[in-house]
């Protein structure tokens, strides 16, 4: 997968997808797919079409050890974090919940 930033803050061109809305996830989850998912945790979205951040189960273990709470400059995600298109997140989300490996962490 490779996805390359445009003008829109919002979109992004994804080399499989196409023009397709941003949302932003560890680079595990990236580094993964089908069917050795890296687990996929976020905190519960507001409707269907919101697409929290989202991190693997490395690093939601990490963060749990670190308080709870993602924090700048204090608490951050191991090996950074970055863009993926919608649908990438949409399918790195459903390989997750087919092994057993989603998790949504409320508050």
């Amino acid at each position: 997968m490779n996805t390359t930033a445009n003008n829109d803050d919002d979109h992004c061109d994804c080399e499989v997808h196409g023009h397709q809305p941003i949302t932003f996830v560890c680079a595990h989850i990236v580094g993964r797919t089908s069917p050795d998912t890296a687990g996929f945790v976020s905190f519960p979205p507001e409707d269907e079409d919101d697409l929290r951040d989202a991190w693997c189960e490395a690093c939601d273990a990490y963060l749990q050890s670190n308080g709870g709470e993602w924090i700048e400059d204090t608490v951050e995600v191991t090996d950074g974090i970055t863009i993926i298109c919608a649908e990438c997140y949409r399918q790195r989300e459903a390989d997750a919940r087919l092994a057993g490996r989603r998790t949504i962490r409320h508050g």
